[in-house]
């Protein structure tokens, strides 16, 4: 029976993700880049790999490449690396039983934004994949001597890392968890973890000399820094610029909004974080997300994974607020940095309503999950079955015209604005 729920959920998941690649009209932006990235690598052109509008090489263009060597079709082979990069079973069934893992996979299955993103051209497939590797073997690990399991949670942590930068947080939460949490062996622990660093840092060094360029550039430490300061200097900026334009519109009630605006800016903020958090967790399951919350404080304090994932989950918030001070935007999918680690509390959620409808309506645990799988079906199937980009299709139109008239073999020249240009 497990085996074929498991089975009907990898069916499903795929199925949509099959029809958002069929019917997504247009290449997203960033994804010119990545293929412009792989050509370069394929093709041997390294000092074409950093000229393309980024500074740095990320691990998805590499992918790319090993796709574009079966399918022959760059399109294809970069939107196959994203569709292929997701799972989430394992880590889940740490913590559930078969059921409730199983369901919990389908509510990540068909959240929108995992979905949409899981067929663009973006880094993120990537780096989820490797993240929540990296949680499994770090989660499994606890209260055991497996060695092994640190190294390659740590690998996988990395290569995440690589992927999106924001994933590094997870490495020195990793090493406090270790220093602190009590376990038999810390000092074995803490050196075995660390030895993929190691590597990592002597492939760094060499990179860096491969591609003659900075090591703040390539290795992105820059980026790092900027997480660290500049959120509190451009909040310190824009509470002088609100002072500034409170001082031009005297006579109006807009000084008073200004003044609250400006002392309270830390609050918007806040809400702009909690507001995204509820769109990227999709509405159904952000409901089950916070059923999960009840008594969760007991199982931090009797299960010291739980507690690892929920101090994950708190400084990957953190970051993201610190994210919104810095530049004041914010995406579903930046979400995922919480979300993966916070997931299980899905799980905890579909347990109390199964549980709930099981008490309430006397029935029995497979109707109950058979209600549960409908009702989430009949809430996220609406929202991903739709064709996506459909508007922008005429860009794709103009870039084959223009193809068909001048060819292929030398650059054209085309006059638009930025955003325009990478989707022509």
């Amino acid at each position: 029976m497990k085996d074929r729920f498991f089975i009907l959920i990898v069916c499903i998941a795929f199925l949509i993700r099959l029809f958002s690649f069929v019917f997504t009209a247009i290449v997203n932006p960033d994804g010119v880049i990545y293929i412009h990235q792989a050509r370069a690598i394929y093709y041997g052109l390294w000092d074409s790999i950093l000229g393309c509008g980024i500074g740095f090489l990320s691990n998805y263009p590499i992918f790319i490449v090993g796709a574009y060597a079966v399918v022959r079709d760059w399109v294809i082979a970069a939107k196959l690396v994203s569709l292929l990069f997701g799972t989430f079973y394992l880590l889940l069934r740490e913590f559930f039983r078969n059921q409730i893992a199983l369901l919990a996979c389908l509510a990540f299955a068909l959240i929108p934004v995992f979905v949409d993103k899981s067929v663009d051209l973006v880094r993120d497939p990537v780096y989820w994949f490797f993240l929540v590797f990296g949680l499994y073997f770090f989660v499994a690990q606890v209260g055991t001597r497996n060695r092994l399991y640190l190294i390659l949670s740590n690998i996988f942590l990395l290569m995440a890392a690589w992927a999106r930068i924001e994933a590094a947080l997870f490495i020195p939460v990793a090493f406090l968890y270790l220093l602190f949490s009590g376990e038999e062996r810390k000092a074995e622990k803490l050196a075995v973890f660390a030895a993929p660093i190691a590597a990592a840092a002597v492939l760094g060094i060499a990179s860096v000399m491969i591609f003659n360029a900075g090591g703040d550039d390539l290795l992105r430490i820059h980026e790092i820094k900027a997480r660290v300061s500049a959120p509190l200097i451009q909040f310190q900026n824009l509470r002088a610029q609100l002072s500034e334009l409170m001082n031009q519109t005297p006579g109006s009630t807009v000084p008073g909004f200004l003044h609250k605006a400006r002392n309270l800016a830390w609050l918007v903020a806040l809400g702009t974080i909690v507001k995204y958090a509820v769109s990227a967790y999709f509405y159904p399951f952000f409901l089950l997300f916070l059923i999960g919350l009840a008594g969760i404080w007991a199982k931090v304090r009797r299960d010291r994974r739980i507690r690892y994932l929920a101090v994950l989950s708190a400084s990957a918030l953190i970051l993201l607020y610190l994210y919104v001070l810095q530049s004041w935007m914010m995406f579903n999918r930046l979400l995922a940095l919480f979300i993966l680690p916070s997931f299980i509390l899905v799980g905890f959620g579909l347990e109390r309503t199964i549980g709930f409808l099981q008490a309430r309506f006397k029935v029995r645990e497979y109707i109950a999950v058979t209600v549960v799988c409908i009702l989430m079906l009949a809430c996220a199937l609406p929202k991903s079955l739709n064709p996506r980009e459909t508007d922008k299709l005429v860009f794709k139109q103009i870039g084959q015209l223009i193809a068909e008239k001048e060819g292929n073999d030398k650059e054209i020249k085309v006059a638009t604005a930025l955003p325009l240009i990478r989707w022509i």
